[in-house]
């Protein structure tokens, strides 16, 4: 069998010291062919694993919070104004980029074109399946492959659920396909299931891969990751395929047994005390004193009159008044507000370094079983599925038992059969509070709460941004291609509905 040599070092420090550039075409980046080495499978899981951190937070862009107002801009505005249009294929995650000529701490954290963890995880599927007997000695051929197929599917989702349409099929194929074309999301979510099924099909008894820093190689834990990436993933189209017994149903059901069934299964991305591991957050309020963004005034007013024991674990009283004080969300004069006169986040959630990040909780699993269970897709009651997500997320953030039973019996949150789906929604957006992502996600898909746009929007539209645009460099690098997109998707801007999106 044909060996497949790779300059291993060369493509580890590709992958985390950034790449820029939104072409597509990695052509010969990870070879050296006068200094040849194998592939080395643990460094490339743990690059590509370190940068999804940015899938997860506020790294790069805090648009997402905003977007679904958890949170407000203090003193530059323009993002939850909506200036930003255009968004690179870019994830800020951990681990040192080359240069920060600004000494911005989310440039230190490592910007890098989000196609180049992808890129690596491919590469880690290569190298098991074309030279298996080397690759062996990182663990399992099969497990090495299977962890790496899951972890791109997420990866994907999350591209995909930002932009609508993405180079999907032809993404990674260097000098072969140089103008990639645009896949639909239809087809990408759907062959993302497969990838998913294949995977967990793939898991055999061997050793998990090294290297890995989510689970230590425990592929049990691996297959509670991938069945709940499918959970959630067919949730998302309940509104395109809604009827029991359809293709979200199926999916769903196929996948809830293996998902996590406790809070205590919790799916974390575990932030460490290196500085260029930790949470970002902590980079961003502490290392660089930024205070760009505080509570909103949507989200405190909302907790406040349901008397919702998260408020504290949410945010800190105003410094000038000692009371819970959310900031106008969307208002050009934000900056003349002193910050003492707002509420902040909780200083565990933004001056923690080691603040583990949620990837998936056992509260979205619940909400998700709640709706579900309304669509008639899977038995048991909408109550009872919708009271144990407000318990796990109250658990989740340190909330008492007897507090969280007597939060249950609150107006609005009692529940209510003829308000159930709306009391799900909202219930979901105030557990996703940390999941800046997820939240604006589910906000999208289930139109609930109603919120207003930006009081001071600038770009002349009372809507809220329901995607990305592209790169402002497709039209140019990718013209082909990227007209054909619009085309079929809608106009390239912040408010074309994705389709899952009805």
């Amino acid at each position: 069998m044909k060996k497949y040599i790779y300059k291993a070092l060369s493509l580890a420090t590709f992958l985390l010291v950034g790449f820029s550039c939104d072409s597509y075409d990695f052509g010969e980046t990870n070879k050296n062919l006068n200094d040849p080495s194998e592939v080395l499978p643990p460094s490339l899981l743990t690059a590509s694993q370190a940068k999804l951190v940015g899938a997860l937070s506020l790294s790069g862009t805090a648009t997402p919070s905003l977007y679904v107002q958890h949170l407000s801009q203090t003193q530059y505005t323009e993002e939850s104004r909506y200036q930003t249009i255009n968004f690179n294929w870019n994830i800020t995650g951990s681990g040192t980029n080359q240069t920060a000529p600004n000494g911005d701490i989310r440039n230190q954290q490592g910007t890098v074109n989000v196609y180049t963890p992808i890129l690596a995880l491919k590469t880690i599927i290569d190298a098991n399946t074309n030279d298996a007997a080397n690759m062996s000695a990182y663990g399992s051929n099969n497990n090495q492959i299977a962890v790496a197929r899951i972890l791109k599917a997420y990866y994907f989702q999350w591209m995909t659920d930002r932009w609508g349409m993405l180079p999907y099929t032809e993404a990674i194929g260097g000098v072969n396909t140089p103008n990639p074309k645009y896949d639909t999301q239809e087809f990408i979510y759907k062959d993302l299931f497969k990838e998913i099924d294949e995977a967990l099909a793939q898991i055999d008894g061997g050793a998990g891969p090294s290297g890995d820093s989510f689970f230590g190689g425990d592929m049990a834990k691996w297959k509670k990751f991938a069945n709940t990436l499918k959970m959630n993933m067919a949730i998302r189209l309940a509104k395109v395929y809604p009827n029991a017994g359809d293709y979200a149903a199926t999916m769903f059901n196929q996948a809830m047994a293996g998902a996590i069934t406790s809070s205590s299964e919790n799916i974390m991305f575990a932030c460490i005390a290196d500085d260029q591991y930790d949470n970002p957050y902590q980079d961003d309020y502490v290392d660089s004193g930024r205070t760009d963004e505080c509570l909103s005034d949507v989200l405190v007013n909302r907790l406040q009159a349901l008397n919702d024991p998260r408020l504290p674990k949410f945010g800190a009283p105003a410094a000038s008044s000692g009371n819970y004080v959310g900031l106008r969300y969307g208002w050009a004069g934000a900056g003349t507000v002193p910050n003492a006169d707002v509420s902040f986040m909780n200083d565990d959630l933004i001056k923690n370094g080691t603040k583990s990040l949620p990837i998936f909780t056992f509260a979205q699993v619940s909400f998700n079983k709640a709706e579900a269970a309304k669509l008639n897709w899977i038995s048991g009651t909408v109550q009872s599925y919708y009271e144990a997500g407000v318990k796990a997320s109250l658990e989740q953030w340190g909330v008492s038992a007897a507090d969280a039973t007597t939060y249950l019996g609150v107006a609005g949150v009692a529940y209510n059969a003829a308000t159930d789906m709306n009391q799900i929604a909202e219930q979901k957006w105030i557990s996703l509070f940390y999941q800046p992502y997820e939240a604006w996600a589910e906000w999208r898909r289930l139109d609930f709460p109603v919120l207003t746009a930006a009081v001071d929007a600038l770009n002349g539209t009372n809507q809220i941004p329901t995607r990305h645009a592209y790169p402002s460099t497709e039209p140019s690098q990718n013209k082909s291609s990227y007209d054909a997109a619009v085309a079929a998707q809608g106009a390239d801007d912040l408010f074309t509905k994705l389709w899952w999106d009805k």
